[in-house]
């Protein structure tokens, strides 16, 4: 279980970085390495909390899959608003046309307020209690 979550929060970091340095050359990839460091981070907190998750880019519902009292669930939550961005510069319009890219502000927040957990969930991962949870 460590392995995995410790493996996520190293891919989260690889991906912030890539945002960070490609955020006002390529501001549609960088939003794709934003939303994707905040999948990770998800998953990283579901895998240390035991808890499986399927394959999906919905950063909400993986939020919502952890328990209310869980310190990260607000902030993974509102990191929801990344998830259209796994694919939503990727590829053209319906109609043919070039996809939106995000403003600068709308990345540069969203790299600091992911950037901002990343060592808080890293912290959390090796103070977490491994093997079977009290009933």
């Amino acid at each position: 279980m460590s392995d995995k979550a410790e493996s996520f929060i190293e891919l989260a970091r690889k991906d912030l970085a890539l945002a960070k340095l490609i955020r006002t050359s390529d501001p549609g990839n960088a939003v794709f390495h934003l939303q994707q460091a905040a999948e990770k981070l998800a998953k990283a907190v579901l895998t240390v909390e035991e808890i499986v998750f399927g394959v999906g880019h919905q950063i909400g519902a993986l939020a919502g899959a952890l328990p209310s009292d869980n310190v990260f669930r607000p902030d993974l939550a509102s990191f929801d608003r990344f998830s259209s961005y796994a694919t939503a510069t990727r590829y053209p319009l319906p109609g043919g046309g070039m996809p939106r890219l995000p403003t600068k502000e709308f990345l540069d927040q969203g790299i600091q307020e992911v950037a901002s957990l990343v060592d808080e969930i890293d912290d959390y991962r090796r103070e977490r209690p491994t093997g079977p949870k009290p009933k």
